[in-house]
C-alpha cells in the first residue's frame, strides 16, 4: 500500500495519495488548497493513476483544490451527499478568503459501508458525523489503516463550534465506529501528524473525559 502525505493550504490541510502497487491504481483524500502539483508529482513517482478524489468532508479547506485536480486527472469527487451542498457551494463561514473555491459537484455519493476498491486495496466507507452532517472515514482493514479526515485527530477531535457540528454526535461516532476497531490500527487525521487507535484510546484527553 502506497501512502504519501501531502501538507497544504493557509491550514495546514493534509491530504493523501493512497495506491495499490500492483495495479498502480490510486485515490486522493481530501484536496487542500495548492495540493495538486505535490500530488500529480507523487502520483507520477509511483506510477499510480488518480482514478477519483474522496472529500472526507466539505469544509473549503479540504476542497479547494478539487476543481484543479479534477481539471488535471479526470477523477470524479466522491462525498457523502449530506456534504455535497459544501463543495456545490464553498462559502467559508468564518473569514473572507483571499482566494476563489471554485464549485465542483459529487460523481459518486458515499454511503457507511460502501467500499471504494483502489487495485486490491479495499477502502470501507465509515460514516462519522459530528464534525460535519456528512463525514466519513476510509478504513482498510487488511492493512490496518484508517485516514480519519477531522473526525479524530493525534491528541484531540475535530471542531464542532461551525455549522452542522454537534458535540454529542462526533463523540458518537468515534466511541462506536472508530474505538471499536483495533489498537493498532494506524491513524493518518485531516491535520497533524499519524497516530493510532490504541494511542488515542488511551491518551486522547477529549475522548477520556467523555
Amino acid at each position: 500500500m502506497i501512502i504519501e502525505p501531502v501538507e497544504s493550504g493557509p491550514f495546514f490541510t493534509v491530504c493523501y495519495l493512497v495506491g495499490d502497487k500492483e495495479s498502480r491504481k490510486g485515490i486522493v483524500v481530501d484536496a487542500p488548497k495548492d495540493s495538486t502539483a505535490p500530488l500529480l508529482k507523487a502520483a507520477s513517482r509511483h506510477s499510480l493513476a488518480i482514478d477519483l478524489i474522496v472529500n472526507t468532508h466539505g469544509h473549503w479547506d479540504h476542497i479547494a483544490d478539487n476543481a484543479a485536480l479534477q481539471h488535471e486527472t479526470h477523477a470524479p469527487i466522491a462525498i457523502h451527499r449530506l456534504d455535497e451542498p459544501r463543495i456545490k457551494n464553498p462559502e467559508p463561514v468564518m473569514f473572507q478568503l483571499p482566494f476563489e473555491v471554485p464549485p465542483t459537484e459529487a460523481g459518486r455519493y458515499l454511503e457507511d459501508g460502501d467500499v471504494i476498491q483502489v487495485g486490491s486495496l479495499r477502502l470501507e466507507v465509515i460514516f462519522t458525523p459530528g464534525h460535519t452532517e456528512g463525514g466519513i472515514c476510509l478504513y482498510e482493514r487488511n492493512e490496518k489503516v484508517l485516514f480519519s479526515g477531522d473526525t479524530l485527530f493525534a491528541g484531540s477531535v475535530g471542531r464542532v463550534d461551525l455549522p452542522g457540528g454537534d458535540w454529542d454526535t462526533l463523540m458518537t461516532s468515534i466511541h462506536e465506529r472508530l474505538l471499536t476497531l483495533e489498537d493498532q490500527v494506524t491513524v493518518y487525521p485531516g491535520h497533524g501528524p499519524p497516530t493510532s487507535i490504541g494511542a488515542e484510546r488511551k491518551g486522547n484527553p477529549f475522548l477520556t473525559q467523555s
